[in-house]
Protein backbone atom coordinates (compact mmCIF):
# COMPACT_ATOMS: atom_id res chain seq x y z
CA UNK A 1 0.00 0.00 0.00
CA UNK A 2 2.58 2.57 1.06
CA UNK A 3 5.34 1.29 -1.21
CA UNK A 4 3.08 1.40 -4.25
CA UNK A 5 1.84 4.88 -3.43
CA UNK A 6 5.27 6.47 -2.90
CA UNK A 7 7.05 4.89 -5.85
CA UNK A 8 8.39 7.67 -8.13
CA UNK A 9 6.43 10.37 -6.29
CA UNK A 10 7.76 13.87 -5.67
CA UNK A 11 7.01 15.30 -2.25
CA UNK A 12 7.13 18.71 -0.60
CA UNK A 13 7.62 18.83 3.17
CA UNK A 14 7.03 22.03 5.17
CA UNK A 15 8.39 21.97 8.71
CA UNK A 16 11.09 19.43 7.83
CA UNK A 17 13.58 20.83 10.35
CA UNK A 18 11.12 20.42 13.24
CA UNK A 19 10.71 17.37 15.47
CA UNK A 20 8.00 15.59 13.46
CA UNK A 21 9.38 16.84 10.14
CA UNK A 22 12.84 15.39 10.78
CA UNK A 23 11.36 12.03 11.69
CA UNK A 24 9.10 12.11 8.62
CA UNK A 25 11.89 12.81 6.14
CA UNK A 26 14.20 10.25 7.79
CA UNK A 27 11.51 7.55 7.59
CA UNK A 28 10.79 8.37 3.96
CA UNK A 29 14.42 8.11 2.95
CA UNK A 30 15.12 4.98 5.01
CA UNK A 31 12.05 2.87 4.21
CA UNK A 32 10.38 4.42 1.15
CA UNK A 33 13.50 4.87 -0.92
CA UNK A 34 11.60 4.58 -4.21
CA UNK A 35 10.41 8.18 -3.88
CA UNK A 36 11.66 10.27 -6.77
CA UNK A 37 12.39 13.52 -4.97
CA UNK A 38 11.76 15.32 -1.68
CA UNK A 39 11.61 19.11 -1.65
CA UNK A 40 11.98 20.61 1.84
CA UNK A 41 10.87 24.17 2.53
CA UNK A 42 13.54 25.85 4.64
CA UNK A 43 13.78 29.40 5.95
CA UNK A 44 17.24 31.04 5.90
CA UNK A 45 18.48 31.72 9.42
CA UNK A 46 20.31 34.79 10.68
CA UNK A 47 22.99 34.15 13.29
CA UNK A 48 23.63 36.42 16.26
CA UNK A 49 26.60 37.94 14.42
CA UNK A 50 24.39 38.86 11.46
CA UNK A 51 25.63 36.13 9.11
CA UNK A 52 22.79 34.56 7.08
CA UNK A 53 22.69 30.76 6.87
CA UNK A 54 21.11 29.88 3.53
CA UNK A 55 18.53 27.16 2.96
CA UNK A 56 21.16 24.97 1.27
CA UNK A 57 23.53 25.40 4.22
CA UNK A 58 20.74 24.56 6.62
CA UNK A 59 19.96 21.44 4.59
CA UNK A 60 23.56 20.32 5.11
CA UNK A 61 23.13 20.84 8.86
CA UNK A 62 19.83 18.98 8.63
CA UNK A 63 21.56 15.83 7.34
CA UNK A 64 24.08 15.98 10.17
CA UNK A 65 21.28 15.61 12.73
CA UNK A 66 20.99 12.53 14.96
CA UNK A 67 17.80 11.40 13.23
CA UNK A 68 19.88 10.36 10.20
CA UNK A 69 22.53 8.49 12.19
CA UNK A 70 21.17 5.02 11.27
CA UNK A 71 20.99 5.97 7.60
CA UNK A 72 24.49 7.48 7.67
CA UNK A 73 25.64 4.06 8.89
CA UNK A 74 24.76 2.79 5.37
CA UNK A 75 26.95 5.16 3.31
CA UNK A 76 25.72 4.13 -0.14
CA UNK A 77 22.05 4.36 0.85
CA UNK A 78 22.67 7.68 2.58
CA UNK A 79 24.40 9.10 -0.50
CA UNK A 80 21.50 8.10 -2.77
CA UNK A 81 18.96 9.47 -0.30
CA UNK A 82 20.86 12.73 0.09
CA UNK A 83 20.74 13.35 -3.66
CA UNK A 84 16.94 13.14 -3.67
CA UNK A 85 16.45 15.98 -1.19
CA UNK A 86 16.39 19.57 -2.45
CA UNK A 87 16.12 22.70 -0.33
CA UNK A 88 13.49 25.27 -1.31
CA UNK A 89 14.07 28.71 0.18
CA UNK A 90 10.80 29.80 1.74
CA UNK A 91 8.90 31.09 4.76
CA UNK A 92 5.30 30.25 5.64
CA UNK A 93 4.77 33.72 7.08
CA UNK A 94 5.62 35.54 3.82
CA UNK A 95 3.37 36.22 0.80
CA UNK A 96 3.55 33.33 -1.65
CA UNK A 97 5.46 31.37 1.01
CA UNK A 98 8.53 33.46 0.15
CA UNK A 99 9.32 31.06 -2.70
CA UNK A 100 11.00 32.48 -5.81
CA UNK A 101 8.99 32.37 -9.07
CA UNK A 102 11.54 29.97 -10.55
CA UNK A 103 11.31 27.46 -7.70
CA UNK A 104 7.54 27.79 -7.52
CA UNK A 105 7.22 26.82 -11.20
CA UNK A 106 9.29 23.69 -10.55
CA UNK A 107 7.11 22.74 -7.59
CA UNK A 108 3.90 23.34 -9.52
CA UNK A 109 5.04 20.95 -12.24
CA UNK A 110 6.65 18.20 -10.16
CA UNK A 111 4.96 17.87 -6.75
CA UNK A 112 2.53 14.98 -6.13
CA UNK A 113 2.07 15.18 -2.33
CA UNK A 114 2.47 17.98 0.22
CA UNK A 115 3.07 17.34 3.93
CA UNK A 116 2.70 20.23 6.35
CA UNK A 117 4.21 19.72 9.81
CA UNK A 118 5.21 23.37 10.24
CA UNK A 119 3.79 25.01 13.36
CA UNK A 120 4.58 26.92 16.48
CA UNK A 121 3.38 24.87 19.43
CA UNK A 122 4.15 27.45 22.10
CA UNK A 123 0.95 27.60 24.11
CA UNK A 124 1.15 31.36 24.78
CA UNK A 125 2.80 32.62 21.61
CA UNK A 126 1.88 36.21 20.67
CA UNK A 127 -1.37 36.09 18.70
CA UNK A 128 0.03 37.50 15.45
CA UNK A 129 2.92 35.01 15.33
CA UNK A 130 0.65 32.04 16.00
CA UNK A 131 -1.87 33.17 13.37
CA UNK A 132 0.83 33.50 10.72
CA UNK A 133 2.25 30.06 11.39
CA UNK A 134 -0.72 27.92 12.42
CA UNK A 135 -3.57 29.51 10.47
CA UNK A 136 -2.37 31.47 7.46
CA UNK A 137 0.66 29.29 6.71
CA UNK A 138 -1.35 26.10 6.01
CA UNK A 139 -3.72 28.11 3.81
CA UNK A 140 -0.79 29.39 1.73
CA UNK A 141 0.39 25.80 1.26
CA UNK A 142 -3.12 24.81 0.19
CA UNK A 143 -3.02 27.56 -2.44
CA UNK A 144 0.25 26.13 -3.72
CA UNK A 145 -1.28 22.64 -3.88
CA UNK A 146 -4.25 23.94 -5.87
CA UNK A 147 -1.95 25.69 -8.35
CA UNK A 148 -0.01 22.49 -9.15
CA UNK A 149 -0.39 20.76 -12.50
CA UNK A 150 -1.06 17.37 -10.87
CA UNK A 151 -3.83 16.37 -8.46
CA UNK A 152 -1.82 16.90 -5.30
CA UNK A 153 -2.59 15.05 -2.05
CA UNK A 154 -2.36 17.51 0.85
CA UNK A 155 -1.66 16.13 4.34
CA UNK A 156 -1.83 18.60 7.22
CA UNK A 157 -0.57 17.71 10.70
CA UNK A 158 -2.76 19.38 13.30
CA UNK A 159 -3.37 18.39 16.94
CA UNK A 160 -6.05 16.37 18.71
CA UNK A 161 -6.39 19.31 21.10
CA UNK A 162 -8.22 21.40 18.49
CA UNK A 163 -11.14 19.88 20.41
CA UNK A 164 -10.26 22.22 23.26
CA UNK A 165 -12.19 21.77 26.49
CA UNK A 166 -14.41 18.94 25.24
CA UNK A 167 -14.52 15.93 27.54
CA UNK A 168 -15.56 12.32 27.05
CA UNK A 169 -15.16 10.55 23.71
CA UNK A 170 -13.91 12.89 20.95
CA UNK A 171 -14.79 11.84 17.36
CA UNK A 172 -12.52 12.04 14.30
CA UNK A 173 -14.62 14.87 12.91
CA UNK A 174 -14.59 18.59 12.29
CA UNK A 175 -16.62 20.84 14.55
CA UNK A 176 -20.00 21.65 12.96
CA UNK A 177 -19.63 24.70 10.67
CA UNK A 178 -20.25 27.99 12.41
CA UNK A 179 -19.69 26.61 15.91
CA UNK A 180 -16.96 26.86 18.50
CA UNK A 181 -15.91 24.39 21.17
CA UNK A 182 -17.86 26.50 23.68
CA UNK A 183 -21.02 25.97 21.62
CA UNK A 184 -20.55 22.20 21.74
CA UNK A 185 -19.75 22.17 25.47
CA UNK A 186 -22.80 24.30 26.33
CA UNK A 187 -25.12 22.40 23.98
CA UNK A 188 -24.01 19.02 25.28
CA UNK A 189 -24.37 20.15 28.90
CA UNK A 190 -28.09 20.71 28.27
CA UNK A 191 -28.75 17.80 25.89
CA UNK A 192 -26.41 15.15 27.33
CA UNK A 193 -29.01 12.66 28.59
CA UNK A 194 -31.17 12.90 25.49
CA UNK A 195 -28.19 12.46 23.17
CA UNK A 196 -26.92 9.47 25.11
CA UNK A 197 -30.35 7.84 24.97
CA UNK A 198 -30.53 8.37 21.20
CA UNK A 199 -26.93 7.27 20.69
CA UNK A 200 -26.31 10.45 18.74
CA UNK A 201 -22.95 12.19 18.32
CA UNK A 202 -22.81 15.64 19.90
CA UNK A 203 -21.31 17.00 16.66
CA UNK A 204 -24.09 15.51 14.54
CA UNK A 205 -26.76 16.79 16.91
CA UNK A 206 -25.42 20.32 16.59
CA UNK A 207 -25.12 20.25 12.80
CA UNK A 208 -28.65 21.59 12.24
CA UNK A 209 -28.36 24.32 14.86
CA UNK A 210 -27.56 27.69 13.24
CA UNK A 211 -23.97 28.76 13.96
CA UNK A 212 -22.62 32.22 14.60
CA UNK A 213 -18.85 31.73 14.39
CA UNK A 214 -17.13 32.84 11.18
CA UNK A 215 -13.44 31.82 11.29
CA UNK A 216 -12.55 34.21 8.47
CA UNK A 217 -14.11 37.17 10.26
CA UNK A 218 -12.44 36.10 13.52
CA UNK A 219 -9.03 35.97 11.86
CA UNK A 220 -9.55 39.42 10.32
CA UNK A 221 -10.61 40.80 13.71
CA UNK A 222 -7.55 39.26 15.40
CA UNK A 223 -5.25 40.74 12.77
CA UNK A 224 -6.86 44.16 13.14
CA UNK A 225 -6.35 43.99 16.91
CA UNK A 226 -2.67 43.09 16.41
CA UNK A 227 -2.19 46.02 14.02
CA UNK A 228 -3.80 48.40 16.52
CA UNK A 229 -1.44 47.21 19.28
CA UNK A 230 1.63 47.87 17.12
CA UNK A 231 0.30 51.32 16.18
CA UNK A 232 -0.50 52.16 19.81
CA UNK A 233 3.01 51.14 20.87
CA UNK A 234 4.40 53.93 18.63
CA UNK A 235 2.08 56.67 19.88
CA UNK A 236 3.64 59.63 21.75
CA UNK A 237 1.56 58.87 24.85
CA UNK A 238 2.73 55.26 24.98
CA UNK A 239 6.35 56.23 24.41
CA UNK A 240 6.12 58.75 27.24
CA UNK A 241 4.73 55.97 29.47
CA UNK A 242 7.71 53.73 28.60
CA UNK A 243 10.13 56.57 29.32
CA UNK A 244 8.54 57.28 32.73
CA UNK A 245 8.79 53.63 33.67
CA UNK A 246 12.48 53.54 32.79
CA UNK A 247 13.16 56.75 34.70
CA UNK A 248 11.49 55.34 37.81
CA UNK A 249 13.70 52.24 37.72
CA UNK A 250 17.12 53.62 36.91
CA UNK A 251 17.55 55.54 40.19
CA UNK A 252 20.81 57.49 40.09
CA UNK A 253 22.33 55.77 37.06
CA UNK A 254 22.95 58.01 34.07
CA UNK A 255 21.93 56.84 30.61
CA UNK A 256 22.97 58.04 27.15
CA UNK A 257 20.26 58.85 24.57
CA UNK A 258 21.19 55.68 22.64
CA UNK A 259 20.86 53.57 25.78
CA UNK A 260 17.50 55.15 26.54
CA UNK A 261 16.24 54.38 23.04
CA UNK A 262 17.30 50.73 23.38
CA UNK A 263 15.53 50.49 26.73
CA UNK A 264 12.40 52.04 25.23
CA UNK A 265 12.44 49.51 22.37
CA UNK A 266 12.86 46.63 24.83
CA UNK A 267 9.95 47.91 26.91
CA UNK A 268 7.86 48.41 23.76
CA UNK A 269 8.52 44.82 22.61
CA UNK A 270 7.53 43.42 26.01
CA UNK A 271 4.41 45.57 26.12
CA UNK A 272 3.36 44.38 22.65
CA UNK A 273 3.99 40.75 23.54
CA UNK A 274 2.00 40.99 26.77
CA UNK A 275 -0.98 42.59 24.99
CA UNK A 276 -0.99 40.04 22.16
CA UNK A 277 -0.60 37.05 24.47
CA UNK A 278 -3.31 38.31 26.82
CA UNK A 279 -5.76 38.95 23.99
CA UNK A 280 -5.04 35.61 22.32
CA UNK A 281 -5.53 33.64 25.53
CA UNK A 282 -8.75 35.50 26.33
CA UNK A 283 -10.22 34.81 22.90
CA UNK A 284 -9.13 31.17 22.92
CA UNK A 285 -10.60 30.41 26.34
CA UNK A 286 -13.76 32.39 25.62
CA UNK A 287 -14.43 30.19 22.60
CA UNK A 288 -13.66 26.97 24.48
CA UNK A 289 -10.04 26.31 23.46
CA UNK A 290 -7.24 25.95 26.00
CA UNK A 291 -4.68 28.40 24.64
CA UNK A 292 -3.47 30.34 21.61
CA UNK A 293 -1.84 27.25 20.10
CA UNK A 294 -4.98 25.11 19.96
CA UNK A 295 -7.12 28.11 18.97
CA UNK A 296 -4.98 28.99 15.94
CA UNK A 297 -4.53 25.34 14.94
CA UNK A 298 -8.33 24.93 14.97
CA UNK A 299 -8.71 28.07 12.85
CA UNK A 300 -6.12 26.61 10.47
CA UNK A 301 -8.14 23.41 10.09
CA UNK A 302 -11.36 25.34 9.49
CA UNK A 303 -9.76 27.55 6.84
CA UNK A 304 -8.34 24.54 5.00
CA UNK A 305 -11.74 22.86 4.94
CA UNK A 306 -13.53 26.05 3.88
CA UNK A 307 -11.18 26.84 1.00
CA UNK A 308 -10.17 23.36 -0.20
CA UNK A 309 -12.54 23.23 -3.19
CA UNK A 310 -11.89 19.86 -4.82
CA UNK A 311 -8.43 19.60 -3.24
CA UNK A 312 -7.64 16.20 -1.68
CA UNK A 313 -7.14 16.86 2.04
CA UNK A 314 -6.21 14.64 4.98
CA UNK A 315 -5.76 15.98 8.51
CA UNK A 316 -3.66 14.09 11.06
CA UNK A 317 -4.35 14.93 14.70
CA UNK A 318 -1.74 13.60 17.15
CA UNK A 319 -2.09 13.93 20.92
CA UNK A 320 1.02 14.79 23.02
CA UNK A 321 4.00 13.80 20.88
CA UNK A 322 7.02 12.41 22.69
CA UNK A 323 10.15 10.40 21.84
CA UNK A 324 10.21 7.55 19.34
CA UNK A 325 9.27 3.99 20.19
CA UNK A 326 11.47 2.38 17.49
CA UNK A 327 12.49 4.70 14.60
CA UNK A 328 15.05 6.05 14.00
CA UNK A 329 16.07 4.55 17.34
CA UNK A 330 14.22 4.02 20.63
CA UNK A 331 14.02 7.29 22.55
CA UNK A 332 15.02 9.67 19.75
CA UNK A 333 13.91 13.22 20.54
CA UNK A 334 14.92 16.82 19.85
CA UNK A 335 14.54 19.41 22.59
CA UNK A 336 12.11 19.37 25.49
CA UNK A 337 8.55 18.46 24.60
CA UNK A 338 5.39 19.02 26.62
CA UNK A 339 6.07 16.94 29.74
CA UNK A 340 9.87 16.94 29.52
CA UNK A 341 10.57 20.17 31.45
CA UNK A 342 8.61 18.66 34.35
CA UNK A 343 10.43 15.32 34.06
CA UNK A 344 13.84 16.98 34.06
CA UNK A 345 13.04 19.33 36.91
CA UNK A 346 11.68 16.41 38.93
CA UNK A 347 14.80 14.34 38.21
CA UNK A 348 16.94 17.15 39.61
CA UNK A 349 14.84 17.36 42.77
CA UNK A 350 13.48 20.79 41.86
CA UNK A 351 9.82 19.87 41.53
CA UNK A 352 8.67 18.05 44.68
CA UNK A 353 5.01 18.35 43.72
CA UNK A 354 2.75 19.49 40.87
CA UNK A 355 -0.98 20.19 40.51
CA UNK A 356 -2.89 17.64 38.43
CA UNK A 357 -5.89 15.33 38.56
CA UNK A 358 -4.64 12.14 40.21
CA UNK A 359 -6.80 9.89 37.99
CA UNK A 360 -5.94 11.75 34.78
CA UNK A 361 -5.29 9.73 31.63
CA UNK A 362 -2.41 11.48 29.89
CA UNK A 363 -2.51 10.90 26.14
CA UNK A 364 1.06 10.43 24.91
CA UNK A 365 2.04 9.22 21.45
CA UNK A 366 5.57 8.33 20.21
CA UNK A 367 6.71 10.45 17.27
CA UNK A 368 7.40 7.49 14.97
CA UNK A 369 3.80 6.31 15.24
CA UNK A 370 2.67 9.84 14.28
CA UNK A 371 4.97 9.68 11.25
CA UNK A 372 3.71 6.24 10.20
CA UNK A 373 0.08 7.37 10.38
CA UNK A 374 0.91 10.55 8.45
CA UNK A 375 2.60 8.61 5.65
CA UNK A 376 -0.30 6.19 5.49
CA UNK A 377 -2.92 8.98 5.58
CA UNK A 378 -1.65 10.31 2.25
CA UNK A 379 -2.61 7.00 0.63
CA UNK A 380 -6.16 7.24 2.01
CA UNK A 381 -7.03 10.78 0.98
CA UNK A 382 -10.14 10.95 -1.21
CA UNK A 383 -11.18 13.75 -3.56
CA UNK A 384 -14.15 15.70 -2.27
CA UNK A 385 -13.73 14.48 1.31
CA UNK A 386 -11.83 15.67 4.35
CA UNK A 387 -10.44 12.63 6.15
CA UNK A 388 -9.32 13.10 9.75
CA UNK A 389 -6.99 10.61 11.44
CA UNK A 390 -6.52 11.01 15.19
CA UNK A 391 -3.29 9.49 16.51
CA UNK A 392 -3.68 8.91 20.23
CA UNK A 393 -3.51 6.25 22.92
CA UNK A 394 -6.20 7.19 25.45
CA UNK A 395 -8.99 5.20 23.81
CA UNK A 396 -6.98 2.01 23.08
CA UNK A 397 -4.08 1.94 25.55
CA UNK A 398 -4.72 4.51 28.29
CA UNK A 399 -2.10 5.37 30.89
CA UNK A 400 -2.55 7.46 34.02
CA UNK A 401 -0.31 10.34 34.95
CA UNK A 402 0.46 8.57 38.23
CA UNK A 403 1.86 5.60 36.29
CA UNK A 404 4.00 7.86 34.12
CA UNK A 405 5.60 9.69 37.04
CA UNK A 406 6.06 6.54 39.10
CA UNK A 407 8.04 5.18 36.15
CA UNK A 408 10.01 8.43 35.89
CA UNK A 409 10.79 8.24 39.60
CA UNK A 410 11.91 4.60 39.27
CA UNK A 411 14.31 5.58 36.51
CA UNK A 412 15.88 8.48 38.41
CA UNK A 413 16.18 6.46 41.62
CA UNK A 414 18.21 3.87 39.72
CA UNK A 415 20.06 6.39 37.52
CA UNK A 416 20.06 9.75 39.35
CA UNK A 417 20.88 13.12 37.84
CA UNK A 418 23.75 13.97 40.19
CA UNK A 419 25.03 17.44 41.02
CA UNK A 420 28.63 18.65 40.74
CA UNK A 421 29.51 16.95 44.01
CA UNK A 422 28.06 13.65 42.86
CA UNK A 423 25.03 13.86 45.16
CA UNK A 424 21.71 12.39 44.11
CA UNK A 425 18.65 14.57 44.76
CA UNK A 426 15.78 13.59 47.01
CA UNK A 427 12.77 12.57 44.90
CA UNK A 428 9.42 12.79 46.63
CA UNK A 429 6.20 11.17 45.52
CA UNK A 430 3.82 13.78 44.15
CA UNK A 431 0.59 14.39 46.07
CA UNK A 432 -1.16 16.02 43.06
CA UNK A 433 -2.64 19.03 44.93
CA UNK A 434 -5.16 21.44 43.47
CA UNK A 435 -3.76 24.43 41.60
CA UNK A 436 -4.96 26.74 44.37
CA UNK A 437 -3.29 24.71 47.15
CA UNK A 438 -0.10 24.32 45.11
CA UNK A 439 0.19 28.07 44.59
CA UNK A 440 -0.56 28.87 48.23
CA UNK A 441 2.16 26.53 49.49
CA UNK A 442 4.55 27.78 46.83
CA UNK A 443 4.13 31.41 47.84
CA UNK A 444 4.36 30.72 51.58
CA UNK A 445 7.35 28.37 51.35
CA UNK A 446 9.41 29.97 48.60
CA UNK A 447 8.42 33.30 47.08
CA UNK A 448 7.51 35.26 50.22
CA UNK A 449 10.76 34.34 52.07
CA UNK A 450 12.81 35.30 49.02
CA UNK A 451 11.01 38.62 48.65
CA UNK A 452 11.60 39.29 52.35
CA UNK A 453 15.32 38.60 51.96
CA UNK A 454 15.49 40.89 48.92
CA UNK A 455 13.75 43.64 50.94
CA UNK A 456 16.34 43.34 53.71
CA UNK A 457 19.21 43.54 51.20
CA UNK A 458 17.66 46.67 49.64
CA UNK A 459 17.71 48.37 53.04
CA UNK A 460 21.37 47.61 53.68
CA UNK A 461 24.19 49.93 52.58
CA UNK A 462 25.72 48.98 49.24
CA UNK A 463 28.89 47.85 51.01
CA UNK A 464 26.89 45.17 52.86
CA UNK A 465 24.32 44.22 50.25
CA UNK A 466 26.37 41.39 48.67
CA UNK A 467 25.77 41.71 44.88
CA UNK A 468 26.30 37.98 44.35
CA UNK A 469 23.58 37.21 46.87
CA UNK A 470 21.24 39.63 45.12
CA UNK A 471 21.88 37.95 41.77
CA UNK A 472 21.28 34.47 43.19
CA UNK A 473 18.01 35.54 44.81
CA UNK A 474 16.82 37.25 41.63
CA UNK A 475 17.68 34.17 39.55
CA UNK A 476 15.95 31.82 41.99
CA UNK A 477 12.87 34.03 42.11
CA UNK A 478 12.58 33.97 38.33
CA UNK A 479 12.88 30.19 38.28
CA UNK A 480 10.26 29.76 40.98
CA UNK A 481 7.82 32.09 39.23
CA UNK A 482 8.21 30.01 36.12
CA UNK A 483 7.14 26.92 38.03
CA UNK A 484 3.90 28.79 38.65
CA UNK A 485 3.83 29.54 34.93
CA UNK A 486 3.91 25.80 34.20
CA UNK A 487 1.12 25.20 36.70
CA UNK A 488 -1.05 27.74 34.87
CA UNK A 489 -0.20 26.89 31.26
CA UNK A 490 -0.53 23.11 31.75
CA UNK A 491 -3.62 23.27 33.96
CA UNK A 492 -6.10 22.67 31.08
CA UNK A 493 -4.20 19.50 30.11
CA UNK A 494 -3.58 18.15 33.61
CA UNK A 495 -7.30 18.23 34.42
CA UNK A 496 -8.86 17.33 31.05
CA UNK A 497 -10.70 14.00 30.98
CA UNK A 498 -11.23 12.93 27.40
CA UNK A 499 -10.41 10.10 24.98
CA UNK A 500 -9.75 10.71 21.29
CA UNK A 501 -11.46 8.19 19.03
CA UNK A 502 -9.06 6.48 16.62
CA UNK A 503 -11.41 4.17 14.70
CA UNK A 504 -10.47 5.51 11.24
CA UNK A 505 -6.75 5.31 12.07
CA UNK A 506 -7.14 1.74 13.35
CA UNK A 507 -9.07 0.66 10.23
CA UNK A 508 -6.39 2.16 7.98
CA UNK A 509 -3.66 0.30 9.84
CA UNK A 510 -5.53 -3.02 9.76
CA UNK A 511 -5.78 -2.81 5.95
CA UNK A 512 -2.00 -2.65 5.54
CA UNK A 513 -0.12 -5.68 4.25
CA UNK A 514 1.53 -7.67 7.05
CA UNK A 515 5.05 -6.56 6.08
CA UNK A 516 4.05 -2.90 6.08
CA UNK A 517 2.34 -3.24 9.46
CA UNK A 518 5.72 -4.12 10.93
CA UNK A 519 7.63 -1.45 9.06
CA UNK A 520 5.07 1.30 9.66
CA UNK A 521 3.73 0.33 13.07
CA UNK A 522 0.67 2.26 14.23
CA UNK A 523 -0.57 -0.23 16.81
CA UNK A 524 -0.59 1.74 20.06
CA UNK A 525 -1.70 -1.29 22.07
CA UNK A 526 1.88 -2.59 21.79
CA UNK A 527 3.22 0.18 24.01
CA UNK A 528 4.20 -0.97 27.51
CA UNK A 529 4.05 2.37 29.30
CA UNK A 530 6.31 1.69 32.33
CA UNK A 531 8.93 0.19 30.02
CA UNK A 532 8.58 3.04 27.51
CA UNK A 533 9.12 5.69 30.19
CA UNK A 534 11.84 3.91 32.18
CA UNK A 535 13.84 2.28 29.40
CA UNK A 536 13.13 4.39 26.31
CA UNK A 537 11.84 7.92 26.84
CA UNK A 538 13.80 9.17 29.85
CA UNK A 539 17.09 7.60 28.66
CA UNK A 540 16.47 9.14 25.22
CA UNK A 541 15.81 12.51 26.79
CA UNK A 542 19.06 12.29 28.74
CA UNK A 543 20.99 11.07 25.71
CA UNK A 544 19.72 13.50 23.08
CA UNK A 545 18.79 16.63 25.07
CA UNK A 546 20.50 16.66 28.47
CA UNK A 547 23.50 14.69 27.20
CA UNK A 548 24.45 13.93 30.81
CA UNK A 549 25.81 10.53 29.79
CA UNK A 550 28.53 12.29 27.81
CA UNK A 551 29.51 15.42 29.72
CA UNK A 552 29.41 16.73 33.26
CA UNK A 553 25.79 16.39 34.28
CA UNK A 554 25.31 19.65 36.15
CA UNK A 555 27.13 21.81 33.62
CA UNK A 556 25.28 20.30 30.68
CA UNK A 557 21.85 20.46 32.28
CA UNK A 558 22.40 24.11 33.13
CA UNK A 559 23.35 24.77 29.52
CA UNK A 560 20.46 22.88 27.99
CA UNK A 561 17.66 23.36 30.49
CA UNK A 562 16.42 25.88 32.97
CA UNK A 563 14.18 23.57 34.99
CA UNK A 564 11.59 26.21 35.64
CA UNK A 565 12.20 28.41 32.65
CA UNK A 566 8.67 29.15 31.52
CA UNK A 567 8.79 30.96 28.20
CA UNK A 568 12.32 29.81 27.41
CA UNK A 569 11.68 26.10 27.86
CA UNK A 570 8.20 26.39 26.39
CA UNK A 571 9.78 27.83 23.25
CA UNK A 572 11.54 24.50 22.91
CA UNK A 573 8.15 22.88 22.50
CA UNK A 574 7.83 24.54 19.11
CA UNK A 575 8.66 22.60 16.01
CA UNK A 576 10.92 24.84 14.00
CA UNK A 577 8.65 26.31 11.39
CA UNK A 578 10.71 25.72 8.28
Amino acid sequence: MLHDYYKDRTLLVAGATGFVGQALVAKLLADLSSVRRVFVLIRPRTRVDGVIISADERLQEFFEASVFRPLRGRPEDFSRAREKVIAVTGDLTLPGLGISPEQRKILEVEVDTIFNSAATVVFDEPLDVSLKMNTNGPLALLELARSCAKDVDFVHISTAYVNGQLTGSIPEEMLPPGHTVRDVVDFFAVKERALQAAGESRFAALADVPGHFDPEAEIADCEEFCRSVYEDSRSPAREAEFRRGIDSERRKHTMTPAQMERRIEDRRDKWIEQRLVSEGMARAKGYGWNDIYTFTKALGEQMLVKHRGDQVLAIVRPSIIESSLVDPEPGWITGLKVMDPLITAYGRGLLPDFPAARNLTIDLIPVDIVVNVTLAAATQAIAGQVRIFQVATGSENPVRLTTIFSSVRDHFLRNPLRDRDGRAPSLRQWSYPSVRRFKLIFYLKYLIPISAEEWILDKLPESLSKPRKRRLLASLKVRLKRVLYYADIYQPYTHLHCAFETKRTREMYEKMPVAEKELFNADVTRIDWPSYMTDIHVPGLRRHVLKDEVRNQEADVDAEFDPVSGRESNDMLADEAL
